[in-house]
C-alpha cells in the first residue's frame, strides 16, 4: 500500500518539515540545559543523559504522530534530520571534558578503577632463562 501524503505542494511539505523542527528545538531547549552549561559540567553525565533520551523520545513522538497524520516522508524527513542533529549536538557536548574541552571516550572515573590495562612487557624475562 503506497503512502498517499495529504501535503500535495512542495511548498506546504517544506513548511511542515521545518515546523516539525522547530518543535524538537523548542522540546530540546525546555528539557535540557544550553550546551555551554552542559559542556561545563564532567563528561557523560547521567542526568543529562538520561534528560537527553526523554527529549529524543518526545521529539520522535511528534514526528511520529505529524508523519501518522499527513503520511507525508518529506517533512518527516526534514524534522528526522532536525532530530538527529539536535541529538548529536546534545550527546557531544555531554561528551566534552570542561578542563581539555575535548571528547572523553572513558566513562571510568579519572584514577581509571574500571579500566584494565594490558601488562608492561618492557622488561619481561621469561622463566627459565
Amino acid at each position: 500500500m503506497a503512502l498517499t501524503s495529504v501535503l500535495k505542494a512542495p511548498d506546504t511539505q517544506v513548511t511542515v518539515g521545518l515546523a516539525e523542527a522547530a518543535a524538537v528545538y523548542v522540546i530540546y531547549q525546555s528539557a535540557l540545559p544550553n550546551h555551554a552549561d552542559i559542556r561545563s559540567a564532567d563528561p557523560h553525565n547521567r542526568d543529562i543523559e538520561s534528560a537527553r533520551k526523554v527529549a529524543a523520545w518526545k521529539a520522535a513522538s511528534i514526528l511520529g504522530l505529524v508523519f501518522l497524520i499527513t503520511q507525508d516522508v518529506n517533512s518527516f524527513l526534514i524534522g528526522g534530520a532536525a532530530l538527529a542533529g539536535i541529538d548529536l549536538m546534545t550527546k557531544h557536548a555531554n561528551a566534552v571534558h570542561p578542563g581539555t574541552g575535548k571528547m572523553s571516550a572513558n566513562t571510568a572515573p579519572a584514577d581509571n578503577v574500571g579500566a584494565f590495562p594490558l601488562p608492561n612487557y618492557d622488561s619481561y624475562e621469561p622463566a627459565g632463562y
